[in-house]
């Protein structure tokens, strides 16, 4: 519940605000500082680095495209509660008991489409979200659908299990310029990292496929599977399983294995992501941090408790310096 006492001084604030005229300059007070919720909702980050009122009313304004629903989907939790209230969301899938370890339904949303179970559960923590729904499996049929989606939003977090939705999306994302934030849910660890699309970086000239200017529909998905895996093998994330569990799940046999822990971290990470993205996108500067850039992944290891960067493109991996701020690369094993 929120405390009225809470709400009226809000209020008065912003009345007392509006008679004095002050306001950071060249920022534009969205129109989410009238919806009461939002407020509460970002209000305790303030004076947090970065967290100023003009990255505060960006996030208010930007629209994400949450494309998957599933472990990739708690990314939407986490963006709910630091103000972001502009959705859309792609999954086909349903609710199962299951998915109840990692992603904050109760079990009542059960049979429920993922997308439904998504779009009630955000509004519910802020009434004033804007949700748009499409329960649908993405194909490689769909880039004309696809581009029209997307050429809606500002920023894609991209974490879908089928490869022609997880090839597709980047493409589009790739000719329109969009960024799109990647951070695999089933990695077990921090790992997050920006396709931003200025340049020629794209997930096919990293992966080598060999598919540049191939039509979509003419692609043979088992064949570039492998190398499409590789991409995201970061040094470490074998261990994560049980040879026996890993055996099982590269072979189809049992899903993919994630918890609430470790689909926190991802999720989190993909967050902050999206929070720095949208600095950028604003012309807002970034203090003491910046974009994790694809080809470059950000992974923090919670087993063994390090962190470093692995460069995707020329398979080594990079030990940050706190004390310095520099990088030492070396050569993957």
């Amino acid at each position: 519940m929120i405390h009225a006492g809470r709400l009226l001084r809000a209020k008065r604030g912003r009345q007392e605000a509006g008679k004095s005229g002050k306001k950071e300059e060249g920022v534009r007070i969205p129109e989410s500082t009238e919806n009461p919720m939002w407020e509460q909702l970002v209000d305790r980050q303030k004076g947090i680095a970065n967290f100023t009122d003009g990255l505060t009313g960006a996030i208010g304004r930007t629209r994400v495209l949450a494309a998957g629903a599933g472990g990739n989907g708690a990314v939407l939790d986490c963006l709910v509660r630091t103000g972001f209230q502009r959705f859309v969301i792609i999954d086909f899938d349903v609710v199962e008991a299951t998915n109840l370890n990692r992603l904050p339904f109760l079990p009542g949303s059960v049979g429920k489409t993922k997308t439904e179970a998504w779009k009630e559960y955000l509004q519910a923590v802020n009434p004033a979200c804007e949700v748009t729904a499409h329960c649908r499996r993405v194909t490689k049929d769909d880039e004309a659908w696809l581009s029209e989606v997307i050429a809606g939003v500002d920023v894609v977090a991209l974490g879908m299990t089928e490869i022609e939705a997880n090839f597709l999306i980047p493409r589009v994302c790739h000719r329109l310029r969009k960024r799109m934030v990647v951070g695999p849910g089933t990695s077990n660890c921090w790992a997050v990292s920006t396709f931003t699309h200025e340049g020629t970086v794209s997930l096919e000239s990293v992966g080598g496929f060999g598919t540049e200017g191939i039509d979509a529909r003419d692609i043979d998905y088992r064949a570039i599977l492998p190398a499409f895996m590789r991409i995201y093998m970061f040094p470490g994330r074998a261990e994560r399983l049980t040879p026996e569990a890993l055996r099982k799940v590269r072979s189809g046999e049992i899903p993919p294995r994630n918890g609430k822990i470790f689909v926190s971290m991802v999720n989190a990470a993909a967050c902050w992501e999206i929070v720095k993205n949208t600095a950028v996108l604003n012309g807002l500067p970034l203090r003491n941090t910046s974009i994790v850039e694809f080809p470059v992944v950000q992974v923090f290891d919670p087993f063994r408790g390090s962190a470093y960067y692995w460069d995707a493109a020329k398979n080594r991996i990079g030990i940050p310096n706190w004390l310095t701020g520099k990088i030492r690369w070396h050569k993957a094993p």
